[in-house]
């Protein structure tokens, strides 16, 4: 079975996994291949206020950029633009916050993914999971997080926190 990750932004990037990573780069790209599920970077429900799947990552200590903050805003415009449409294909959709992965699996948590060696250090760690042997931007690591979410859900290695709203993080 395929995975996709998506980062959304000004140009998304996306991730397919199956037993290793399959593709990394822009989503018109991944959308060729057959992925059934795909783990979001974005919100997926509209809010101008912590959200209660917000309110469970906090309390696991995990930081989250406010949904009321503009720019979050548009990312989960966006998100949830995508998201409709994959599900109409019928591939199965969740949130995932690649930093909570991050954090709960211990991949490089600390490491500032803005950096070249914040992103080495990702690179890194991640290996524990996914054979990861190239240079990725940014947007690419966390959309190779968020397949890695998504496939351990489905392993049954991952579970959704929120009533009103679910985000997938890992056991």
């Amino acid at each position: 079975m395929l995975f996709c990750g998506i980062d959304v932004g000004k140009r998304c990037a996306a991730a397919v996994l199956g037993e290793n990573l399959v593709y990394v780069g822009e989503l018109e790209e991944a959308m060729k291949f057959s992925f059934k599920v795909a783990g979001i970077d974005a919100p997926l429900t509209s809010a101008t206020k912590l959200r209660d799947c917000d309110k469970e990552l906090l309390k696991m200590g995990i930081k989250l950029f406010p949904p009321g903050w503009r720019g979050m805003q548009i990312i989960a415009k966006e998100g949830m633009k995508i998201a409709e449409n994959l599900r109409r294909i019928g591939v199965e959709v969740y949130e995932v916050y690649p930093y909570a992965t991050r954090k709960i699996l211990s991949i490089a948590p600390n490491a500032k993914k803005s950096t070249a060696e914040g992103r080495r250090e990702i690179t890194e760690a991640i290996k524990k999971f996914i054979d990861l042997s190239e240079d990725l931007n940014h947007h690419e690591l966390d959309a190779v997080i968020a397949a890695l979410t998504v496939k351990l859900l489905k392993e049954g290695k991952a579970r959704t926190v929120g009533k009103e709203c679910s985000i997938v993080v890992p056991i």
